[in-house]
């Protein structure tokens, strides 16, 4: 099974539900919470991608050398911040907050379970 599509089944399809409820709201309602989430959705979606691909790496890698991405996902997590230095008013941290919180709630359940099969 290609890379994307197990990135698909395990992360993707249940962060589309929050990112599409949360764009909806700030359509309707143009509020910067739900502004701020869609942002840090998108951001998760990116630090699990990152995440999940040195996870895979690692997991073919017989070298014993192992990275797990740390300085890119901190990068992206400064850049989503970036945005909400530029933009105050649109982009709420509270909501960038909680939607890069869904990310690492994403990595703790697949942890589990991993550790409960």
């Amino acid at each position: 099974m290609p890379f994307f599509r197990r990135f698909y089944k395990h992360f993707l399809k249940f962060l589309f539900f929050p990112l599409a409820l949360s764009l909806l709201i700030h359509l309707f309602t143009k509020s910067s919470i739900a502004a701020g989430f869609a942002l840090g959705t998108i951001a998760s979606i990116f630090l699990l991608l990152n995440w999940y691909y040195n996870l895979e790496k690692a997991y073919d890698n017989e070298a014993g050398k192992i990275r797990t991405g740390t300085v890119a996902r901190l990068l992206i997590v400064i850049v989503t911040c970036l945005f909400w230095v530029r933009f105050p008013d649109i982009f709420s941290i509270f909501g960038i907050a909680g939607g890069l919180m869904l990310s690492y709630i994403m990595m703790i359940f697949r942890a589990v379970k991993e550790l409960t099969k």
